[in-house]
């Protein structure tokens, strides 16, 4: 899933008080059991082919997972390459912590680098509401920030959102529902389990569970829900053994199709394991 994100897919603001703040009709459809049974992941890295269109490799993305005292940690890379890149150059950087023990997420970290501009976020998730920070680096002008506050929380960042469903039951007809914030906006973001099945993956047969994703807009001041049109379908197959993570990933967005191979999975030891916690992690 995290492997889809680059085509998806502190200035001072005053947060909104509670009196002005309307529990959304859409919240009592949220998941809110907590973490499944399934056992947590340990430490690893992750790394998968991009295509575009079934016709070219469009990049790759590596992701980490690491432990930090009672964090979780997940880095994840992405870029574009070769062709893709000539006519797309793009980079980004996420970092992630969260709790080990609920996993739930506490702070994000993303930047995004095209030809024109390289775009920072830096988010806090609370227990009642979303502080994002953005900073803008156009190749031409001046940098601009910006601080957006949501009044909703809890809320998961992607990386906590995958481990979360990933806990879970996963049962034939499953759906979890939860916000989700991959950049500097929030999502409604639902996953159901549609079956099981055999998935070849560059040349390796694993057992599957296949989940469709829905997502929805919020908008981050009313939290008025709203039609996605950038994603118009999205599957991703995840390994139905100890591994539980995305295998493959599939997306029809507004510039065509787009999906994701995963090429390689290892286990990390010892130092490899251990992370280090990002600059801005307990700051306000």
């Amino acid at each position: 899933m995290l492997a889809l994100c680059p085509a998806l897919l502190w200035g001072q603001a005053k947060a909104p008080t509670p009196a002005s703040v309307v529990k959304p009709t859409w919240a009592s459809t949220l998941t809110k059991t907590p973490v499944g049974s399934f056992p947590l992941l340990a430490p690893c890295r992750v790394t998968y082919d991009l295509s575009w269109n079934n016709l070219m490799s469009a990049g790759s993305a590596k992701v980490t997972m690491q432990e930090s005292g009672p964090y979780q940690v997940a880095k994840a890379e992405a870029g574009t390459s070769a062709l893709a890149r000539a006519l797309w150059s793009y980079d980004c950087v996420m970092t992630s912590v969260m709790e080990r023990s609920s996993l739930r997420s506490l702070h994000m970290e993303h930047s995004e680098t095209d030809s024109r501009e390289t775009v920072a976020y830096w988010v806090n998730f609370g227990a009642s509401q979303i502080s994002t920070l953005t900073k803008l680096s156009p190749k031409k002008g001046a940098v601009t920030t910006s601080t957006n506050i949501c009044p909703y929380g809890p809320a998961d960042d992607l990386q906590s959102a995958i481990l979360y469903v990933r806990s879970q039951p996963l049962k034939q007809g499953d759906s979890i529902t939860r916000v989700v914030q991959p950049f500097d906006r929030p999502y409604l973001t639902t996953f159901t389990v549609v079956g099981r099945e055999q998935k070849k993956v560059e040349g390796v047969a694993y057992p599957t569970i296949k989940l469709d994703i829905k997502i929805r807009k919020l908008d981050r001041k009313t939290l008025v829900p709203g039609s996605f049109k950038k994603v118009k379908t999205a599957t991703i197959w995840v390994s139905d053994d100890a591994w539980r993570l995305p295998v493959e990933a599939h997306a029809e967005i507004f510039v065509g199709f787009i999906s994701a191979t995963m090429t390689k999975r290892e286990e990390l030891k010892g130092r490899q394991a251990q992370g280090a916690l990002p600059t801005g992690f307990g700051k306000p």
